[in-house]
């Protein structure tokens, strides 16, 4: 691994991350149970989205372990209450974030390339499947927004900008 991405993320930090899609930056957002789809379902709250206009959802990551390709960290919301929140996968696959006592497994950076903005990766479940996303209009704001699942979809690479 890089020493530069060593240097910079290999640590426990705030930061943001953003999906990369059609050479944009794609805000994250979490889903609200008041948001209404014209068809299909209603979400739950606090399921990961892709979409959107705002900035992307601030997130807190706590470094556990590296291997020579790959960071590993437990992700959580700041601020989301005691114990906090943390990223997860449903039974069904879909990125979420739960109570602590859910959530035991690590998430895994997989480092692509260091830029002036960040850094450019791919973000894995514990036993290794590239986050990918799957999409889901239309939603009542008239954007598109799109589901982050560890098991199916188009596999999405992302931006992880550390917070200053």
């Amino acid at each position: 691994m890089d020493q530069a991405v060593q240097d910079g993320y290999a640590k426990s930090f705030t930061g943001r991350l953003y999906a990369i899609a059609l050479e944009k930056y794609v805000p994250l957002r979490l889903s609200h149970s008041s948001d209404k789809w014209n068809w299909g379902f209603t979400p739950q709250d606090d399921w990961l989205l892709a979409g959107g206009d705002a900035a992307s959802i601030q997130l807190e990551f706590v470094f556990d372990s590296h291997t020579d390709d790959r960071l590993h960290f437990h992700i959580s919301l700041p601020n989301s209450g005691y114990p906090a929140k943390k990223l997860g996968v449903s039974r069904n696959g879909y990125l979420g974030f739960y109570q602590l006592a859910q959530v035991i497994d690590y998430w895994k950076i997989e480092p692509l390339e260091m830029t002036d903005e960040g850094l450019i990766c791919h973000l894995r479940d514990h036993q290794g499947h590239r986050v990918a996303a799957l999409r889901d209009t239309p939603h009542h704001n008239r954007q598109t927004m799109y589901l982050l699942s560890a098991t199916e979809g188009e596999i999405l690479t992302f931006l992880l900008q550390r917070n200053a």
